[in-house]
């Protein structure tokens, strides 16, 4: 049990614990600044039953959070699919940080007014939500300190028209599996309206080899870079990433066959700050990558290359027939991860049976 008159942060993801019993906790740690409880599924309820006071069926908990706590840093999950938001905007009018995850649900009206109910916001973070144009232009020029925007898997209306809008705090941006529409068009604004440190696309198949010298020209000093299946980008190589000199962290998958085998080698030494390399082998122009003994006097710690289960077909690579349509690909399946690690005195090689 927790009973610390002091605690400040509580990070209660996939515990077993209810509102009932979390309670008391919060009401004895006023200075309660971090609250995570994504997949907490059990929050709502205490031996079946969820118990009621001043007719609020959420109890005591609401009232605490509402009553004693200025949060900072809140993480929602399952637990809140049911609880209305509105009750919890009083203490969340210092929130820094918000992650919303797989179930909970934010109406369109609470994600359009978070702006205004956490003036604050450094960082969000969306899973399985539903948004709209309306909702991220919105948070892109009014939420004037944001930092961090990361939408995964969201459903809804986005158009490129969302991003069409001056971002100037915005330093990391990720689209997971949320704008297959994006083109190059669209990253050219993109690089015009703000200053990326970090940018992670997914499933953004209208991307060539030319969306390679927009990142790099448009956002020199990326230090973390992840593209995944994101059509023929690197199709005829990948010499304008490495045109990228401060970037620590680099993945690249299914973004075309193009790759050449001393991409390792060749990545080291061109990029001097790179930590980490993820490269898929369906993305070698020669069917894989040859490995380096020793970076002597370079940043490289790890290199992870994920290797996909081969199709009927044999020798046809997961980008499938040129004449297959993209809606009619089969989802990847990936075989294994044979990952290189480098200590400073030797090279360990493991091969993991999952992609990592």
């Amino acid at each position: 049990m927790i009973i610390s008159g002091s605690y400040v942060f509580f990070p209660g993801t996939n515990l077993q614990v209810s509102m009932v019993s979390l309670a008391p906790v919060i009401r004895r740690n006023s200075n309660l600044s971090c609250l995570k409880t994504a997949g907490c599924r059990n929050l709502l309820f205490e031996q079946g039953e969820v118990q009621s006071t001043s007719g609020n069926k959420y109890g005591r908990f609401l009232q605490e959070i509402t009553s004693t706590c200025y949060l900072e840093d809140v993480e929602m999950g399952w637990a809140f699919c049911p609880v209305r938001v509105d009750d919890l905007i009083p203490s969340f009018s210092k929130v820094r940080r918000m992650t919303v995850g797989l179930g909970t649900t934010l109406p369109e009206n609470i994600l359009h007014a978070l702006p205004e109910i956490c003036p604050f916001l450094e960082s969000l973070v969306l899973r399985f939500q539903v948004i709209s144009d309306r909702v991220v232009r919105n948070l892109l020029e009014s939420s004037t300190n944001l930092q961090v925007l990361c939408l995964h898997y969201c459903l809804g209306n986005l158009t490129s028209f969302s991003f069409q809008t001056m971002a100037p705090a915005l330093r990391i941006l990720r689209l997971q599996w949320v704008t297959p529409w994006i083109t190059n068009d669209d990253l050219t604004i993109l690089t015009q309206n703000c200053n990326l440190v970090e940018l992670l696309l997914s499933g953004c198949k209208l991307l060539d080899t030319s969306s390679q010298e927009i990142i790099s020209s448009g956002w020199p000093n990326l230090a973390c870079l992840q593209l995944e299946e994101c059509g023929q980008i690197t199709l005829d190589g990948v010499d304008s990433i490495l045109d990228c000199k401060a970037l620590e962290e680099v993945l690249l998958r299914h973004t075309g066959r193009g790759i050449g085998r001393t991409i390792i080698t060749d990545a080291i030494r061109e990029l001097p700050l790179l930590r980490k390399l993820a490269l898929d082998l369906c993305d070698a122009s020669e069917g894989g990558y040859d490995t380096p003994n020793v970076p002597e006097g370079k940043m490289m710690r790890s290199v992870r290359m994920s290797r996909c289960k081969k199709s009927a077909a044999a020798a046809r690579s997961c980008f499938g027939e040129a004449s297959s349509s993209s809606s009619n690909r089969k989802p990847v399946q990936h075989r294994e991860t044979i990952v290189l690690e480098w200590s400073s005195r030797q090279l360990t090689t493991t091969v993991v049976e999952e992609r990592l």
